[in-house]
């Protein structure tokens, strides 16, 4: 006999994936391929993550969310991390977090990762003239370890403010707390 609990768990799998964008018939999607049933038999097809975007996947997004916005306590990505890119401390500041850090990339791919996320999520807020991140830079930096990330962060954040990138701190705080940033 069915649950109401397992009732709920079906209604909603089916609402979701009828949310779900249908790329069925797509260029190179074969339904018959798709390993799960209601997603077979819905004609529902997830497009392949690859390159970056994947490397940001599995090392960034569950923190950060796929669409660079997560939960308030994470800083966003998303019309924001472009900022940080103005200056040398803030350039480095974002290879410097412990999760980028130390991500297990190469520095070609690591570089290739933060290209695409600053691209990706915050185009407008990149500097005239924006340089990608290159294998080189990103070997330079990652010999710096940050000793406190909030501290660096209010330095990057203060000198952020002090160069005219942003009008206040308040720009690249954390939705959650105002003035923590």
């Amino acid at each position: 006999m069915e649950t109401r609990r397992g009732r709920a768990a079906g209604a909603a799998a089916l609402a979701a994936l009828a949310l779900a964008p249908s790329l069925v018939g797509a260029e190179g999607v074969d339904p018959a391929s798709v390993p799960d049933v209601l997603v077979r038999e819905n004609r529902t097809v997830l497009p392949r993550v690859n390159g970056a975007a994947e490397d940001y996947a599995r090392h960034c997004q569950g923190c950060h969310g796929h669409l660079g916005v997560s939960v308030t306590e994470m800083p966003r990505l998303r019309d924001r991390v472009g900022y940080f890119l103005h200056t040398p401390a803030g350039r480095a500041y974002i290879v410097q977090v412990p999760n980028v850090l130390q991500a297990h990339l190469s520095d070609e791919r690591l570089a290739g990762m933060l290209n695409w996320v600053v691209r990706e999520f915050s185009a407008a807020q990149l500097p005239a003239g924006f340089a990608p991140y290159t294998a080189d830079e990103i070997a330079t930096l990652r010999t710096e370890r940050i000793p406190s990330v909030p501290v660096r962060r209010r330095e990057v954040v203060e000198g952020l403010v002090h160069a005219g990138v942003v009008d206040s701190a308040e720009t690249l705080a954390f939705s959650f707390q105002a003035g923590r940033y």
